[in-house]
């Protein structure tokens, strides 16, 4: 059985459910079996791995019926169907987890929103909403080593989805370990903090003025998102970024893994690694960049120039690999 079939039955079995949920189901699951191939395994081995699609849709269903749901007005554990909601305006939120996927999805108007459903004797949950600050924080009780295997938590739902309206214009920030994170359509933030320490993080067609994303093991993926600023940093990673505008400081930097920009858009751009290439298509005019370019090991088409009326600079770095960096207007 390949992915396609896979997935395809998991939908049929699903089809009643709203069209949005299940297109995040879809993809919640397609990421998790590339998830599994980066890691190492075959298709084949990790579908095998997988119970049957109906045996999964039916605890997906027990999942998404089952929401405790934990309000700052109430006690901590009133059941009902709209998750954790903010009950004041909110202009920051925080969420921290153990051991959990998160998504963060966006919706027209509403308010903040956490989707989680603890297990019994696993999970602690603690939350608080105060002057503004929306707070979620989870933790695991039982440090067991086989949460921290990849191939149980695949075969568990262990997920946190975060939901905000498109028009939230505060902080966020993000953090979890063993697990990867998602966001997408995030409107105008002021600032975004994210990290993952063993998890691949996506950000895709989002504004953030300040934005902040980190992962120690694991690619991190850029794709449409805009603003001033962006330090994005893996220890141990793939950095890619395409389609993406950061005016004031464009960061890229890993340690052992590639960095690739494509069609990327900023007026002072550092693009490095320790053991792996360099390659980008950067929009503008090579003219208007003071540039820094060296490598110890590999090919280099750009040559190091600096001229004090030139108001751009870039900064392509690494020790093991080549540098191919080419400019487009």
């Amino acid at each position: 059985m390949k992915k396609e079939e896979y997935l395809r039955k998991l939908k049929f079995q699903l089809m009643d459910l709203p069209g949005d949920d299940l297109e995040q189901i879809e993809d919640f699951y397609e990421e998790l079996i590339l998830d599994g191939m980066e890691q190492g395994y075959t298709e084949e081995e990790i579908l095998a791995k997988l119970e049957p699609a109906e045996v999964v849709a039916a605890k997906i269903r027990a999942e998404y019926g089952g929401l405790v749901v934990y309000t700052a007005k109430g006690s901590s554990k009133e059941k009902g169907p709209n998750g954790y909601e903010a009950s004041e305006p909110i202009h920051t939120i925080r969420v921290e987890t153990e051991n959990l996927r998160i998504r963060v999805r966006t919706v027209e108007e509403g308010p903040v929103r956490v989707f989680f459903k603890p297990k019994d004797g696993a999970d602690s949950v603690a939350f608080e909403e105060k002057d503004g600050v929306f707070s979620f924080r989870h933790k695991m009780k039982l440090k067991n080593p086989l949460h921290l295997n990849w191939l149980n938590l695949f075969l568990d739902f262990n997920i946190l989805v975060l939901e905000m309206p498109m028009d939230f214009a505060g902080n966020l920030y993000l953090k979890t370990t063993n697990g990867t994170i998602r966001a997408a359509g995030l409107g105008n933030l002021a600032m975004g903090e994210i990290s993952s320490s063993n998890g691949k993080i996506r950000i895709e067609n989002s504004s953030v003025c300040r934005l902040n994303v980190q992962s120690n093991n694991a690619k991190i993926e850029l794709s449409n998102v805009r603003g001033e600023t962006l330090e994005a940093a893996a220890g141990n990673g793939l950095i890619t970024a395409r389609e993406c505008r950061f005016d004031k400081k464009f960061s890229l930097q890993t340690q052992n893994g590639a960095v690739t920009g494509r069609n990327i858009i900023g007026d002072h751009i550092i693009l490095q690694t320790s053991n792996g290439f360099v390659t980008a298509s950067i929009i503008g005019n090579q003219s208007d960049y003071n540039i820094t370019s060296t490598t110890n090991n590999g090919f280099n088409n750009l040559e190091n120039v600096y001229d004090s009326s030139r108001c751009k600079s870039l900064q392509a770095k690494t020790h093991n690999g080549r540098i191919q960096i080419e400019f487009t207007m």
